[in-house]
């Protein structure tokens, strides 16, 4: 217990692994009953209470949310339960591999709108009670209720063992990022712009003032390169320009699928993010893990290559968060830096979230200056 209060305690104010999750999970007490009331009139439970009509309307049972809809072990249907019972089924697979989180917040508004009812319960289930369903009700108090994943964790666990798979638990971390994110924008949004940062309109308008022709490749800053994927897979080019280190901001299918493998006949450290070139894509996340990995190549006289699809938004932004976390400069210095060399276009979400960054960076640099001043 002293080892789960630790990894608590390490991974509260920050974004947890997966191995931490599951440290936490392991914790406490590891046996269920086949029903156990987890919120206020919010039960969570398996295939065996499911079934069990009498027993859900001695619990005064209103709702069901089934997340094994439509699986041999699992009979509930919307005329199963008859007419006093609401249902909702989720046809999720209990696999690391299966997508579950585009029920969530569907889910998340079922058992809102439900608990809003006076005098409902709802009773949540899969087969055995502890991974789909549970993911499910982390991913309601989540967005709803306004917990971490860990502290969300910690609340079920109180009154129930659950063990949602890997993948699921990957899928509630990304939830935990968005909320936060979103969070964080709302009360960014609520404060008047201070130390001369732009709103995003404003950033808009000074990329607009780019005359630049847009080319496949170009240096942006000493040994720093942006361009698109032409580029990105023109290995003699890359050769001839001595590129030693590769960031692609469009990874994997259906962006830019070049990969380590594609460069292994290349003296070339690759690293790659998998993002998508849409305002409301969380890129931040990938700010200072990247910042990191052009700031380690370029200390050791490497020339770093940093592309995605068209070389304007997804690359851009990772370079600009670069220069702000590494070589001290604003967004507004870093923009006019990048776009004296290559035309730039990032989208308004990622502005949006370098302007955070920006933010971020003043209040760090305040509190060194005040921490000097003493």
């Amino acid at each position: 217990m002293e080892n789960v209060d630790r990894t608590v305690d390490n991974i509260l104010s920050e974004t947890p692994s997966i191995e931490e999750l599951e440290d936490i999970l392991h914790g406490g007490q590891l046996s269920c009953n086949h029903v156990d009331e987890v919120w206020p009139n919010l039960f969570l439970g398996d295939m065996y209470m499911s079934h069990d009509r009498y027993g859900l309307w001695r619990l005064g049972i209103t709702h069901v949310l089934n997340a094994a809809h439509g699986k041999m072990c699992c009979k509930g249907r919307d005329d199963f339960y008859g007419t006093t019972v609401k249902y909702y089924g989720v046809p999720a697979n209990d696999l690391p591999t299966f997508d579950i989180s585009p029920f969530f917040y569907p889910s998340a508004h079922y058992i809102n709108d439900a608990l809003s009812t006076a005098g409902a319960k709802v009773f949540v289930h899969c087969a055995v009670g502890v991974s789909r369903s549970a993911a499910l009700v982390l991913a309601y108090l989540m967005i709803y209720c306004n917990y971490s994943l860990v502290d969300a964790i910690l609340k079920v666990k109180e009154r129930r063992w659950i063990f949602p798979n890997r993948g699921f638990l990957k899928q509630l971390i990304t939830l935990g990022n968005e909320l936060k994110y979103k969070a964080q924008s709302k009360r960014m949004t609520t404060q008047k712009h201070k130390h001369g940062l732009l709103a995003i309109k404003e950033l808009e308008n000074v990329l607009d003032t780019c005359k630049l022709d847009l080319t496949p490749v170009d240096e942006v800053w000493p040994n720093l390169y942006i361009g698109n994927v032409v580029a990105a897979r023109d290995k003699s080019m890359l050769y001839n320009m001595g590129i030693t280190h590769i960031v692609n901001a469009a990874s994997g299918p259906p962006h830019v699928n070049t990969g380590a493998r594609f460069y292994r006949d290349m003296s070339i450290d690759y690293y790659g993010v998998e993002a998508d070139d849409s305002s409301d894509f969380i890129l931040s996340v990938f700010f200072y893990p990247t910042a990191r990995f052009i700031r380690a190549a370029l200390s050791k006289n490497g020339r770093v290559f940093v592309h995605c699809l068209m070389g304007v938004s997804r690359s851009a932004t990772l370079v600009l968060a670069f220069l702000m976390i590494c070589e001290d400069l604003t967004l507004m210095e870093a923009v006019k830096s990048v776009r004296q060399h290559r035309d730039i276009c990032p989208n308004p979400g990622f502005l949006n979230q370098l302007r955070h960054l920006d933010m971020s960076l003043v209040r760090e640099r305040k509190k060194k200056l005040e921490a000097y001043k003493l």
